[in-house]
């Protein structure tokens, strides 16, 4: 059977909205993707999107950015005519002569979004069009004044600029600062810390409930009264209970009667991505991330007796709890007594609970060659990976508010 991965990895406007998904090829093996066949690499992720996994459930209503080879841009392989959905984006090896630059041309006249190096752009697309282009900058090599003159230049109607690889905040700071359009990079999974900060009032109160949540001994009355002292956790726990996935026939009205027919286990699951959905200022995706990281780990943990599936679940999604407070780990977790097992995992991913946090982390972040201290194989990845994220995007509309 052939094993293929999907890294899905976001790109952000300045407001930290998703403007698109980057879709990749992932394989099983260690390194290779360094290896395979480009063309059959473009084809699976294409497959895998449309008809295995379903473009909606990978992306929502966002667009999807996929690197094309040489034989898609010329047309001997199709490209999907699903130009309002797909960008184009040429990879990096592809050799840039009149066939490729006139099929580039023809592409942008069809009205596909491309996504292009400077150079390329700057070389063969230097006037003023119609349609979009996205220009695509790696800031590792530099975010200096000469970049910045560059940036000027290309700054028109229908070019849009692109800042990839940022992996902090600072970087993230310097690239707004910059004038960038769109924004690709892990930061949003990083916590911005401050030294010297504490966490504010209203956060240590979120902790508080988290604790009460993950406490066994809490009763359903405890909690009751502690969600009913936040209104507008309450109006969400009870319209997340009223969604149309749970098929009720009757209709929730307190949260008591939530608790009676969901079942505490599912209500406390569902308080707790409540708690952390309500934090504010930080990216949607962040706490995207934290919902499949944890229905992953939920599956996995289904492999092996020795996991608890609830806390397995708890631990995908406590493990953004850090980024989320913008506090280190080890203070957070001080504030929020857990279970040794839970606490280990989440600190140095280690013991049985650790390692499957640690892969589903590696696997999710388009690290498929770091996933392999669970031994549980791509096969069993890629379902817990798919399953998650069919899983997170059915729930985030009846979490969030609009």
């Amino acid at each position: 059977m052939h094993q293929t991965y999907i890294g899905s990895q976001p790109i952000y406007k300045d407001d930290l909205s998703i403007f698109a998904y980057q879709l990749l090829f992932r394989s099983d093996d260690h390194n290779a993707a360094s290896f395979i066949d480009g063309d059959k690499a473009t084809s699976e992720v294409i497959l895998n999107s449309l008809t295995d996994i379903g473009l909606d459930k990978l992306v929502g209503n966002h667009k999807a950015c996929i690197n094309f080879t040489r034989n898609f841009i010329l047309g001997d392989y199709p490209i999907p005519g699903l130009k309002r959905h797909i960008i184009v984006e040429i990879q990096h090896d592809v050799v840039l002569d009149q066939a490729i630059i006139d099929a580039l041309h023809m592409l942008s006249d069809k009205g596909y979004t491309l996504t292009l190096p400077e150079a390329v752009f700057m070389g063969h697309f230097n006037v003023p069009s119609e349609h979009l282009f996205i220009v695509k900058f790696d800031i590792t090599k530099g975010l200096d004044d000469q970049l910045n003159s560059r940036l000027e230049l290309l700054r028109r109607d229908n070019v849009r600029l692109l800042a990839e690889k940022i992996e902090t905040h600072e970087e993230f700071d310097k690239c707004t600062q910059m004038g960038f359009d769109y924004y690709q990079g892990f930061f949003f999974c990083q916590p911005n810390i401050v030294k010297g900060r504490g966490i504010q009032a209203n956060k240590v109160q979120l902790i508080r409930l988290l604790q009460k949540l993950q406490d066994e001994n809490t009763g359903s009355q405890e909690i009751d009264q502690l969600i009913s002292t936040d209104v507008s956790l309450s109006f969400r726990l009870l319209r997340y209970a009223n969604s149309s996935m749970f098929g009720l026939n009757t209709r929730i009205e307190s949260i008591q009667h939530a608790v009676t027919l969901l079942g505490w286990d599912t209500i406390r699951m569902i308080a707790t991505l409540l708690v952390l959905s309500s934090i504010d200022d930080k990216p949607p995706e962040l706490f995207h991330v934290g919902l499949v990281r944890a229905k992953m780990c939920e599956y996995l943990s289904t492999y092996d007796k020795k996991i608890d599936k609830n806390m397995a679940f708890t631990a995908g999604l406590l493990s953004i709890i850090d980024a989320l407070l913008d506090a280190p780990m080890d203070e957070v977790l001080a504030q929020l007594p857990l279970s040794q097992k839970l606490t280990q995992a989440l600190l140095s991913q280690e013991g049985e609970l650790g390692l499957i946090l640690h892969d589903s982390i590696a696997y999710i972040h388009n690290r498929p060659e770091e996933a392999t201290r669970s031994g549980l194989g791509g096969v069993v990845l890629r379902e817990g990976y798919i399953k998650a994220l069919i899983w997170s995007n059915a729930m985030l509309p009846a979490i969030q508010t609009h």
